[in-house]
């Protein structure tokens, strides 16, 4: 008997080589405060920000994705269309409340959970 061991299903987190975990430490409290798992990997420099959510999205088995860029975070579903999004946090670091309530947002989005809410989240829709 073969026996599979299937990765753990994440929210995906792609980020730019220059972001460190670090740098981002509030979205991942945000996530980690709900209960989900999350996986962090390395992207191009070069790579939109909205390409990188929703490629995420779609890597992720719980279709929820995150791009980080060195000063925005855009939050992705894998059912929207590759330009939407569903929230988009800039200049982060210095928006650590709203950083945080971001990540709770992509834990909650995966449980069905209504959102938080912040003045520094711009939405979408």
């Amino acid at each position: 008997m073969e026996v599979i061991i299937a990765p753990k299903p994440t929210i995906i987190i792609y980020h730019h080589p220059n972001v460190s975990q670090e740098a981002i430490q509030d979205l991942l409290f945000g996530i980690e405060e709900e209960g989900i798992p999350f996986s962090l990997e390395t992207r191009g420099t070069d790579e939109d920000i909205l390409r990188m959510a929703d490629e995420a999205s779609h890597a992720s088995a719980l279709s929820v994705g995150v791009g980080c860029t060195a000063d925005t975070l855009v939050l992705s579903y894998q059912n929207l269309p590759p330009h939407q999004f569903i929230y988009r946090l800039r200049n982060y670091k210095q928006a650590q409340q709203a950083m945080r309530a971001l990540g709770a947002n992509a834990a909650r989005l995966v449980k069905g959970n209504p959102f938080k809410t912040d003045p520094g989240l711009e939405v979408a829709f």
